[in-house]
């Protein structure tokens, strides 16, 4: 039996080592393709083209004849052609945009991709502008939105009614753009407090869909406004939220959470300065800025004649310092003999209060007042950020100057309304924007002068520039028109500083060789307010 084996294995040996393979294969190179797929941004709103046109390389140096492509985004299949054009049409967050290429000769796909976002049309930066129209109050948005490197925002007028299916109330006031934590709150877009003094009055509204979200009445414990209480503002900031009245009376609440826009409700008491309780905070000059590092904000409070921080620090331990009313503190040797105290300003009226950023947490503040004597002066101060703490009484702030301002009683007295708009980066934008009727000025910080900037036909209801660099500014006026004006985020000849400053000239508006309108649009209604609107909180706050 071992013998038949034995002879069987070493027939097929031989049988192998005899067979002459003569089968015909043909060892190819493959052709494989690298694929590179960009886009002009990583983030677009519904409706806007995505454009992209891909590279594509060869191993061989040479492109197969037959190609099919299949473009993909969140997995679903969006086109089939080599170079993208296609109308965004699926809301998603940070989705891998793909590109499938299958040479057909060898039946190998291959593949290149980039992520990108898409939101609500509405969840863009732009402008919003509130006005009453036929007597209602009218919410518009203007999108951000450039064409060959020109301005051409998409304009959505009464968005608030489209969205909602019923008008948005009467007689509105204000309105102020709010964030939750950058990071992980509920949206990440700023949401909208509109003040109205009739209708349903002050409401809460969604910066993405523009849903309403929340009824100021119904925050309040009762369930309605303490008496006599009329809103004309609501500022939110982190953790602490400031309701403020006609009178200036603030009510206050302090939110469970600084994840949520909207959480627990407000006392029925105002908020005041003294350990009694007896005397109010007045809020009609709050200096608005969201700044996240700062721990609060700073007023002016004409019941006590100083400047006031509103605290809105929550620790990491959880003690919530949120709503404390602190003085500031400063030595009074940094005074000089004619100085305004900020402790003490008695003596002085306030006509307005900004803010700018000076350093991580430290804020910068630039206020108008005059004396009894009727001077107008600057007066600059710096505040530290506050860290909470029990024993914490003051705050530290460091007094800078007190400048007489030569020509500011002429636009400031009492004839016709005032705005007034404080460029937040002063490094890039040292501008403070003051209106007179239909003219623009600014007092130019780093020159410690008063400029004649715009005029218009019109008188000006409202002005807000884009904080971060100042490359916009949006004025707009009673008659309805808004004019979104170039700032100076360039190199042209065309800046405020090269135009207005160094060649002493004004920008007339109808001019049509002027080269400042960048946008205008008719027919707003009465303007109330005017602000330009970040996506997220980032560039509003940037610290």
């Amino acid at each position: 039996m071992k013998m038949k084996i034995l002879f069987v294995v070493m027939f097929l040996l031989i049988i192998t080592s005899c067979y002459e393979d003569k089968g015909n294969y043909d060892y190819r190179e493959m052709n494989d393709i690298e694929i590179s797929v960009e886009t002009e941004s990583s983030s677009y709103a519904l409706g806007d083209k995505v454009i992209s046109k891909p590279k594509l390389v060869f191993t061989l140096g040479k492109e197969p004849s037959d190609l099919s492509y299949e473009w993909t985004f969140d997995g679903h299949v969006i086109a089939d052609t080599r170079d993208l054009e296609w109308i965004a049409d699926t809301i998603a967050s940070t989705k891998e945009l793909r590109l499938a290429v299958m040479d057909n000769n060898t039946g190998v796909t291959y593949f290149g991709s980039t992520y990108i976002s898409v939101s609500s049309a509405y969840a863009s930066n732009g402008w919003v502008v509130l006005s009453e129209k036929e007597g209602i109050s009218t919410l518009a948005f203007l999108r951000e939105q450039t064409e060959e490197g020109i301005l051409k925002p998409v304009v959505t007028r009464d968005i608030y009614q489209m969205i909602n299916g019923v008008p948005m109330g009467t007689q509105p006031v204000s309105m102020y753009p709010h964030w939750t934590e950058r990071w992980d709150g509920e949206d990440k877009t700023s949401w909208l407090w509109v003040a109205q003094k009739g209708g349903q009055g002050a409401i809460d509204i969604s910066g993405s869909s523009y849903k309403q979200e929340g009824i100021l009445s119904q925050m309040f414990l009762s369930k309605s406004y303490p008496e006599g209480f009329v809103p004309v503002g609501v500022i939110d900031m982190q953790f602490l939220t400031m309701a403020i009245g006609e009178d200036g009376t603030i009510y206050t609440r302090v939110k469970d959470s600084n994840l949520l826009f909207n959480s627990s409700n407000f006392l029925d008491r105002p908020l005041t300065s003294d350990k009694e309780g007896k005397i109010k905070v007045d809020g009609s000059m709050i200096a608005y800025a969201p700044f996240d590092e700062h721990g609060g904000m700073v007023l002016y409070d004409k019941n006590s004649s100083q400047y006031l921080h509103i605290a809105d620090y929550k620790s990491w331990q959880g003690y919530n310092y949120s709503g404390k009313v602190l003085p500031l503190k400063v030595e009074e040797y940094e005074y000089g003999p004619s100085d305004a105290r900020l402790d003490n300003m008695k003596d002085y009226s306030v006509y307005f209060v900004g803010a700018s950023l000076v350093d991580w947490g430290d804020v910068s503040y630039m206020s108008i007042i005059k004396d009894k004597a009727g001077k107008f002066y600057i007066q600059k101060f710096t505040v530290e950020a506050y860290g909470g703490g029990s024993s914490v009484t003051k705050v530290g702030a460091s007094f800078t100057s007190q400048s007489e301002i030569e020509g500011l009683s002429s636009v400031i007295d009492g004839t016709s309304k005032n705005c007034f708009y404080l460029c937040r980066n002063q490094d890039k934008a040292p501008y403070l924007f003051i209106s007179k009727g239909e003219t623009l000025y600014f007092y130019y910080t780093d020159g410690n002068k008063l400029y004649t900037c715009a005029q218009f036909d019109s008188p000006i209801a409202s002005i807000d520039a884009e904080c971060f660099n100042n490359k916009y500014i949006i004025v707009g006026l009673e008659n309805g028109d808004v004019y979104i004006l170039k700032g100076d985020d360039d190199n042209s000849d065309y800046t405020l500083k090269k135009y207005v400053i160094q060649q002493n000239k004004v920008i007339q508006v109808n001019d049509a060789e002027n080269k400042f309108v960048l946008f205008h649009e008719k027919d707003f209604g009465r303007i109330i307010q005017v602000r330009y609107k970040w996506k997220e909180s980032w560039n509003e706050s940037f610290s």
